[in-house]
């Protein structure tokens, strides 16, 4: 259970406890990338390893995670401000063990009236979902969710090079590049836990995530020797 995080002390302990619940007997590791809000500190409070992650941006929190982990048989990857459900988890992990699938993505549907996702996120999404259909290939439903579970074969196959959040487009075009076989389930997408905020850039970041779609189709996907 990989948790990358950047100043989600609010949030972090009730994280781990729901997924804990949601997967009793999974090793939870936060990888914290340089807070100043005590969120490793409540995340050891709460149960969880942390592991220091000295460069900035969540696609090295990921490839920490994929380095950390690369041996297990499942990793379970969730952002820790409380928007994805822990429940869920069983849902994301069961068409792993049983080979159906080597990615699985928890697609996002925002709660009604929750105020889960902007109108101006919601628009990008679907821009991002048109570049990627346009330059790789059919994409998934949901490409830039941050909840997914993973084969030992996707996390051993790949050579992650992102550093920000368009780590979740990288991964997408991994699984279309390599042929793994990728499910999405729906998930609910709630609201922040209260004392959190969102550190992506609709923008900065999307343009970005663009980039990124256009470099890959470009020069294929590094696979490990």
């Amino acid at each position: 259970m990989a948790i990358p995080c950047y100043n989600e002390a609010a949030a972090v302990a009730s994280v781990i406890a729901g997924f804990r619940a949601s997967l009793p007997g999974a090793e939870v590791v936060v990888f914290d990338n340089n807070s100043t809000d005590g969120t490793a500190e409540e995340a050891r409070r709460a149960g969880a390893e942390v592991v220091p992650v000295p460069e900035q941006g969540k696609g090295h929190a990921v490839r920490a995670a994929f380095a950390r982990l690369a041996d297990r048989d499942v990793v379970v990857l969730v952002d820790g401000d409380g928007t994805y459900p822990a429940e869920a988890a069983p849902r994301l992990v069961a068409p792993v063990l049983d080979g159906t699938a080597d990615m699985v993505v928890g697609a996002r549907r925002p709660e009604a009236g929750a105020g889960a996702m902007s109108p101006v996120r919601g628009l990008g999404n679907a821009l991002i979902r048109s570049a990627f259909r346009l330059l790789v290939g059919r994409p998934s439903g949901d490409l830039l969710s941050g909840y997914r579970a993973f084969s030992r074969r996707f996390v051993d196959s790949v050579r992650l090079t992102s550093a920000g959040f368009e780590i979740e487009t990288e991964l997408a075009i991994a699984a279309s590049m390599l042929g793994l076989p990728t499910l999405e389930i729906p998930v609910p997408y709630r609201p922040r836990i209260a004392g959190t905020v969102s550190k992506l850039s609709p923008l900065r970041d999307g343009l970005r995530i663009v980039r990124t779609i256009v470099a890959r189709r470009k020069s294929g996907l590094e696979v490990r020797k």
